[in-house]
């Protein structure tokens, strides 16, 4: 984590160019960590990641998801934050109520999708993506063009709808994620899951805030800032929504190789 992370963490003062060389040390030690919790699992002992999660259904794609979801919506805030504060001058109240409409939806969606994701399953987190991602991209193109007192009332509609999709994203993932995992894992299980989010909310993080200020640098316009920082937002989204629809297609493939195969009536040939 220490590898993956400092680069980014110290990307302002020129980390990317003194610490790359930590990523492919992490690249290296993830095997040697694998390699090592599968020592510590035979030889009795309690793992910190438990190699044998891995292969249990649903759960690498959902943490997948997870992380990618987390990369590209954690950013989000900090750079709604600057460019309402710095570009517009609104007053940090005025910019937390600015982006209140995403958290109502989130609140209202959240309950819903609790009681839909037991029937709905996978497809729950794919609307929820197709929504947030469609409305981030019509706020990055509402920013773009409108920077005068209303702009906080032209993004209330997209933002609603960016948050609707959102709170069909994060907990009906961790639902499905976990529903197959045994009741003994299931400690180490979530605590994975969160630590996989967090990594990714924290280079999302970064790397948002980079695009922001690398374009307001070139530009000078803080409305193409915001609007790129959104619309790589909604890319990295689109990764997460790619990645759900590949593991709804592995969910259909092995049930069709799981599903009983029905033995054809035998032809009974009657000689007279």
């Amino acid at each position: 984590m220490v590898a993956v992370l400092l680069p980014v963490v110290e990307i302002d003062s020129g980390g990317l160019g003194r610490l790359w060389v930590l990523w492919p040390l992490a690249a290296l030690l993830v095997p040697l960590f694998v390699r090592w919790e599968q020592r510590v699992v035979r030889r009795g002992r309690q793992p910190l990641l438990d190699p044998r999660l891995v292969p249990t259904p649903g759960y690498s794609w959902g943490v997948g998801i997870g992380t990618v979801y987390f990369l590209g919506f954690t950013g989000i805030w900090l750079v709604f934050a600057l460019f309402l504060q710095d570009g517009l001058g609104y007053s940090p109240l005025r910019s937390g109520l600015t982006v209140t409409p995403f958290a109502l939806g989130v609140a209202v969606s959240a309950v819903i999708a609790g009681r839909l994701v037991s029937p709905i399953g996978r497809w729950l987190t794919v609307y929820g993506l197709a929504a947030t991602i469609g409305g981030l991209l019509v706020t990055a193109l509402v920013l773009r063009h409108s920077t005068g007192p209303g702009t906080q009332w032209a993004v209330l509609v997209p933002l609603l709808v960016a948050g609707l999709g959102g709170g069909m994203v994060t907990s009906p993932n961790m639902t499905l994620t976990l529903q197959n995992v045994p009741v003994s894992m299931a400690g180490a299980a979530g605590g994975a899951v969160q630590t996989a989010q967090r990594t990714g909310a924290s280079i999302g993080l970064a790397t948002l805030a980079t695009i922001y200020y690398n374009v307001l640098l070139g530009t000078h316009d803080y409305p193409t800032a915001i609007s790129h920082a959104l619309l790589a937002a909604a890319g990295i989204m689109t990764l997460a929504l790619l990645m759900a629809l590949a593991e709804l297609a592995r969910r259909r493939q092995r049930r069709d190789r799981e599903a009983p195969i029905r033995a054809r009536p035998e032809e009974h040939v009657y000689h007279v």
